[in-house]
């Protein structure tokens, strides 16, 4: 049994090297799947709490651990943990997920995991995958790794396998647990990376395969250096702001209100930005397809094939060769734009849902973005400043494709039908005879059917592709049909199907007439129309003896129906299965192909959808009504087209497709049906329909003698709002960037502004390699590190301005861990702030209610307890600092009662110097 069978059948056993933030949480989702998993850290001590189900981690609790090392009946535990590092050879995965810190010159100190390295090296055996999780520089698995294991005369990519997949917990986030943040992946060789897949698809809900060790390792240090950049640029101003006696957090506050180009950071954790909920369905395209879907599957679809990344709690990805219906705000032109990035966040708060008087909605959060007309021109405002009355811009006429030109869908099925086809289906020549193969045949082939082939004219489209593979037969395509079926009952069909207007129509009938049963195996397709709809029959028999199809049909001695079953199951295939156009009612939708193919294609396409499904009412003859008391009398001659769909995706295909010809139909409150008013707009559907309908359009356009017009308020289409309401709600917030105009349609076509939400030493210290100067990064780094000598000497001015001086002061220091509500101190400002502070001759104390005690370290000698936070506590200190935000500290009481106090995270959420003892820095 190989490795990944084990793994698929859950047999495989895994070893975790460090039982920390990122190698516990792993321990955890494996032993939940069913995994035996061996912990392995040089610490005994938290073995030994291990061992009793308990944890020394204050966001993992030991409930969480010990259910797995409880021994059920007849059963081993699940987990055990051990300083044995000898029983690594009876692993078949073993993770790394050691620290990488970085040492006192900024390069990064890989002790522990070339020491762990070498560790495993010794253990080595056959068939093993070995993963790296820890934060490194690119080359670090493949180079540095690979050499010290294949120390054990065992090859990676032969022998063992070799991957890496950069950790990417963030403690105490219960929004994204271990088991939702996607995965990265990259492996040595490609049997390496299919190894280390099919590992973390047993626990993850994503994993995301890369080309390379290294581009994974880089992936890793990117989202680090993104982070590191953009909060060193906040950093430097505020040091600056702070000098010229401007408060950086209302400077960020304020700047953040501009709507596009502009992403909030902090000095510290932070996120910004209002979107719209996942169910708003939005309109995209690419170069050979239309999507109409709900902007939350489009993010997890996007996302998928390109990767989810996390920033601050928020997930983005980053789609290629995606366009979208936008608007310019200048100029109100309208054009398909390209999205840049698709964001999603949770949110909790108001949500706002509008609705215009033809009864479009669009449900966003109380601050998104809107535009709205005014004086012809559009303008922003927040979805809580609209008023009943404002006019909306919506997505309607035809735009130029630019970029994302009109395709003609054309499908070869020789080429895209798979296998399980080979045996069932047969190649004819649509004129001539196999005849003149003959020979070839002959000499190709083996045993007596092939006399059978010639005497039919018919070759299996195995043997087909076969012999034009090998160059023996070379025919055009559009030249043959295929055949399925057996003696009288052979069924033809086109080899080459290019969707034309006709096809088109017909895959409209199907859409709203039709459906997909299964018979030996293949879908059949059958449609049914009211047998007096005689002329629409004759158009769907017209379209079917045109493409060389065959049909039966029958009239239901009980319903009013007529039932067309086409036989080939060659079309099931084409629409079920190659267009996906769906079986039923509830599943039908059009083919995104369709949807990006040409005009003249998509008009016959609504034809057949709302011949099938549309409906005309009309009213004609003498109304009678009264108004304000009095009786009027009057010739009525007017008409309504509707168009219903129980399927929510379709009948916004639908609306968007009309959208597109410039017909603005309104939605029926709460039903999902379009109505088409006006004369200007039914005339554009003067030819579209057949048998009473028609007849019945054709009676009002022949009796019009007033035209009227929908109507429009402004000179752009537009809606005006009906109703806004309101309601709480906890759910994810989705946000689509476009370039150059920052606008999208949404919902059914209304126009919103788009929202923007919110360790690089290791890479410049390996860029030295390359002799490549990585001056950007370097300064950030540098910027962001020497904050902490900014922190002390805004510390030291403080204390100078009461009389009192850093050397033989008390100080409190509030918060060590490296972000709020952790027990992790790695890499904390707050080690190299108490250093500085001790250094100048202070004595330092420290609360933190996460971490209550601190150990030495090779880069600091601190041993210390945590604190209690009292009244008389806080009195005795000459100065508290806060560095991490916690949210459990009584900040109130630490105003109230401390003598002076320097505020890194804005806690207390106050403007300059406040009572002469509260400092910003």
């Amino acid at each position: 049994m190989d490795l990944t069978q084990k793994i698929a059948l859950k047999k495989a056993q895994i070893g975790v090297i460090g039982l920390g933030y990122v190698g516990l949480p792993l321990v955890i989702e494996f032993c939940k799947a069913g995994f035996s998993v061996t912990g392995f850290d040089i610490d005994a001590k938290k073995v030994a709490l291990l061992r009793q189900g308990k944890s020394y981690i204050k966001h993992i609790s030991g409930s969480r651990i010990a259910p797995f090392v409880a021994r059920a009946k007849g059963r081993s535990p699940l987990f055990s943990a051990t300083t044995d590092f000898s029983r690594l050879s009876d692993m078949d995965c073993i993770l790394v997920c050691v620290p990488t810190p970085l040492n006192r010159n900024r390069e990064p100190d890989m002790t522990y995991v070339f020491d762990t390295t070498r560790e495993i090296a010794r253990h080595l055996r056959k068939g093993q995958l070995v993963v790296l999780e820890s934060t490194t520089y690119p080359g670090t698995t493949d180079e540095d790794m690979r050499s010290m294991l294949e120390a054990s005369r065992l090859t990676a990519g032969k022998d063992f396998y070799l991957a890496f997949s950069p950790e990417r917990e963030d403690p105490n986030n219960s929004q994204y647990t271990t088991a939702m943040i996607p995965k990265v992946v990259g492996g040595y060789t490609r049997a390496c990376l299919t190894a280390a897949a099919a590992l973390y698809g047993q626990i993850m809900q994503r994993v995301v395969p890369v080309s390379s060790t290294k581009v994974a390792e880089a992936a890793k240090l990117l989202e680090n250096i993104y982070r590191s950049v953009n909060i060193a640029l906040v950093n430097e101003l505020k040091v600056l702001f702070d000098r010229m006696g401007i408060d950086v957090w209302e400077v960020i506050e304020a700047a953040k209100t501009k709507p596009f180009g502009f992403q909030a950071f902090y000095p510290g954790p932070g996120l910004g930005g209002h979107c719209i909920i996942g169910d708003e369905i939005v309109l995209v395209k690419n170069c050979t397809r239309s999507h109409v879907v709900c902007i939350g599957e489009l993010f997890e679809s996007v996302g998928k094939e390109h990767g989810i990344r996390t920033h601050e709690g928020v997930e983005f990805t980053t789609p290629s060769n995606l366009f979208i219906r936008s608007i310019a705000i200048s100029s109100g032109e309208q054009s398909w734009k390209q999205v840049t990035h698709l964001f999603r966040r949770q949110y909790d708060g108001p949500i706002l849902t509008v609705t215009t008087n033809d009864n479009r909605t669009v449900s966003v959060t109380d601050r998104h973005l809107m535009l709205r007309i005014k004086d012809n021109g559009l303008e922003t405002a927040e979805a809580r400043q609209l008023e009943k009355g404002d006019i909306l811009p919506l997505s309607i006429g035809p735009v130029s494709t630019g970029h994302v030109p009109h395709s003609q869908v054309t499908i070869d099925l020789i080429d895209e039908l798979d296998e399980s086809w080979s045996s069932r289906v047969r190649v004819r020549p649509r004129n001539g005879s196999w005849k003149e193969f003959k020979e070839v045949i002959y000499a190709a082939e083996k045993g007596d059917r092939k006399y059978d082939w010639i005497r039919d004219n018919v070759l299996p489209l195995a043997v087909f592709k076969r012999l034009e593979q090998d160059n023996k037969i070379r025919l055009a395509h559009e030249d043959l049909v295929l055949a399925t079926g057996r003696g009288g009952g052979i069924i033809l069909f086109p080899a080459v199907v290019r969707i034309d207007e006709s096809w088109a129509r017909l895959i409209g009938y199907y859409l709203s007439e039709g459906c997909a049963t299964r018979e030996r195996g293949w879908a059949r397709i059958r449609l049914a129309i009211n047998r007096d709809e005689l002329e629409l029959y004759e158009d769907i028999k017209r379209i079917i003896d045109e493409k060389g199809l065959s049909c039966s049909d029958s009239l239901s001695p009980r319903w009013k129906t007529r039932y067309i079953r086409l036989n080939s199951p060659l079309l099931g295939w084409l629409l079920v299965e190659r267009l996906q156009c769906g079986t039923d009612s509830y599943t039908m939708t059009i083919p995104g192909e369709l949807l990006a193919s040409d005009q003249g294609t998509k008009r016959s396409l609504l034809i057949g959808l709302f011949r099938g499904d549309g409906d005309v009412h009309l009213r004609s003859g003498m109304r009678c009504y009264r108004k304000n008391t009095r009786q009027y009398t009057h010739h009525d001659n007017s008409l309504t087209i509707g168009y219903f769909s129980i399927n929510k995706i379709l009948l916004h295909q639908a609306l968007y497709l009309l959208q597109e010809f410039g017909i603005c139909p309104a939605l029926k409150k709460n039903k999902p049906r379009l109505l088409i008013n006006g004369h200007d707009q039914i005339n554009l559907l003067s030819d579209w329909f057949v048998d009473d309908k028609g007849r019945k359009l054709e009676h009002y356009l022949k009796n019009v003698s007033r035209p009227t017009m929908k109507r429009q308020n402004t000179l752009m289409p537009s809606a005006a709002v009906k109703n806004i309401s309101m309601e709480r709600r906890s759910l994810p917030v989705y946000s689509v960037e476009v370039a150059d105009t920052h606008t999208f349609a949404v919902s059914q076509g209304i126009y919103v502004h788009n929202c923007i939400p919110i360790d690089p030493f290791y890479l410049t210290w390996k860029a030295r390699e390359y002799e490549v100067a990585t001056r950007f990064i370097e300064l950030a780094g540098e910027i962001n590190t020497n904050m902490p000598n900014y922190v002390v000497q805004k510390l030291m001015s403080a204390l100078n301005d009461r009389g009192t001086c850093l050397k033989g002061s008390k100080i409190l220091v509030l918060g060590v861990a490296y972000k709020p509500n952790v027990d992790d101190d790695r890499e904390s400002p707050a080690f190299v702030i108490m250093e500085l502070i001790e250094h100048a001759g202070a004595t330092i104390d420290y609360h933190d209610p996460y971490i209550p005690k601190l150990k030495k370290t090779r880069k600091f000698n601190f041993a210390k307890a945590s604190v209690k936070l009292t009244p008389e506590r806080l009195r005795k200190y000459d100065a508290v600092v806060i560095v991490t935000n916690h949210a459990n500290v009584d900040y109130k009481a630490v105003e109230k009662h401390a003598r002076l106090i320097i505020d890194t995270r804005n806690a207390l959420k106050t403007s300059g110097v406040r009572n002469g003892k509260i400092y910003k820095a």
